[in-house]
């Protein structure tokens, strides 16, 4: 977003459409977003966030890009809908979450704080491998 300070990301986001599963809304989003397909069985539920506005209930997600075996999909972002978009390796997200937790932010990456469900999908998804 364009008022977040540089070096500022979350995850993607977006609304569910009437008659749509939250499936299809992960898989419609991602890609309307960055032009990424979602391997759709593997979505998994993380967990949920109450948001004021409009009155809605933030759902968050894991899933999987579908790559061609030749590494992670160019992104092709939706400039009406993002100002940027990145893959962001594993070691380094866990070297910004261990900034953060010490109180300390970088200008190339921060990461939403404790309190935000994108936390808390980004944190899961770093944990995935040691729980």
């Amino acid at each position: 977003q364009s008022r977040w300070a540089t070096g500022r990301y979350s995850c993607l986001a977006g609304f569910v459409e009437l008659g749509e599963t939250l499936e299809d809304g992960v898989v419609r989003e991602v890609f309307e977003e960055t032009g990424v397909n979602v391997k759709r069985d593997s979505i998994k539920y993380v967990g949920s966030q109450p948001w004021p506005f409009p009155q809605s209930l933030m759902v968050g997600f894991h899933a999987e890009a579908e790559t061609n075996g030749e590494g992670l999909p160019a992104l092709q972002i939706a400039e009406d809908e993002l100002e940027d978009a990145k893959w962001i390796s594993r070691d380094t997200l866990l070297k910004t979450v261990e900034k953060q937790l010490q109180g300390h932010e970088s200008a190339e990456l921060h990461i939403p704080g404790q309190y935000a469900l994108a936390w808390n999908i980004i944190k899961k998804w770093l944990d995935r491998d040691t729980n």
